[in-house]
């Protein structure tokens, strides 16, 4: 009876840290024979079946680490993203709003009007644009483009004149609006290609998906997201810069 009540303490304890998950293989250090194996398995299936709720609580506990250590995860994130030195911005301003945006998003144009007009307005604000494109072949040529044309000191021009653009963000449209910019297209073309272009987009696209980001746009200011683009956006923007004002900001 000592016996059958110390495996079914040592069962609790495994469920509570989730280890019953793990082959049993793995735990052939824990000086355990055969036979007696074979019993913590027979009762840890008893007890699972008796006590379904116990495995449920358990995978509770599990879902709600991991979402924590994921939240941490996105705020260290951000807090990398509000501190660094970017060339993909607008306004030199100490405190940040992040978007993830796509050049074909016709939400993302929705919002530039109002994300200008906040970075205009708002002297200590600065606005970090991440390229995310993820809807067409268009919207990684322009993304491309984008990061190449800091080689020219033009980003914020060429970014305004690609969110602005009336129709589809196509690979002939993004350098005919670069040449319309004053940018240098052949020199263009030629930095699209070095191999940190790519590798930027592709932190850019992991760096979404660690965080949350299911669409664009998406913005980020302290610890707020505010997906999509809606109506009072800059409203919205403009209430968490005042409370970063008054109140400081935990991740920044």
């Amino acid at each position: 009876m000592r016996l059958k009540q110390s495996l079914l303490g040592l069962a609790a304890t495994m469920l509570a840290s989730a280890m019953f998950v793990i082959p049993l293989g793995a735990q052939d250090k824990s000086g355990f024979d055969d036979s007696q194996k074979n019993e913590i398995r027979a009762i840890i299936k008893d007890y699972l079946l008796k006590e379904p709720e116990v495995l449920r609580e358990a995978l509770m506990a599990l879902n709600r680490k991991q979402e924590e250590a994921a939240e941490t995860e996105r705020k260290k994130a951000l807090s990398s993203l509000y501190k660094e030195e970017t060339p993909y911005s607008v306004g030199d301003g100490n405190i940040t709003v992040v978007e993830f945006f796509d050049y074909n998003c016709g939400y993302c144009r929705k919002a530039f009007e109002q994300v200008s007009e906040l970075a205009q307005q708002e002297k200590d604000l600065r606005v970090v644009f991440v390229e995310f494109p993820i809807l067409s072949e268009g919207s990684r040529v322009a993304s491309q483009a984008a990061i190449a044309s800091t080689k020219q000191n033009k980003y914020w021009e060429f970014h305004q004149a690609l969110m602005k653009h009336n129709g589809p963000v196509q690979p002939d449209t993004v350098f005919k609006v670069a040449a319309d910019v004053g940018l240098d297209v052949e020199k263009l073309k030629a930095d699209m290609k070095a191999p940190e272009v790519d590798e930027l987009i592709e932190k850019n696209l992991q760096l979404g998906t660690a965080m949350g980001v299911q669409g664009t746009p998406a913005f980020f200011i302290g610890d707020q997201a505010i997906p999509g683009a809606p109506s009072e956006l800059k409203t919205m923007l403009q209430k968490e810069v005042a409370n970063i004002r008054q109140n400081g900001c935990s991740v920044c």
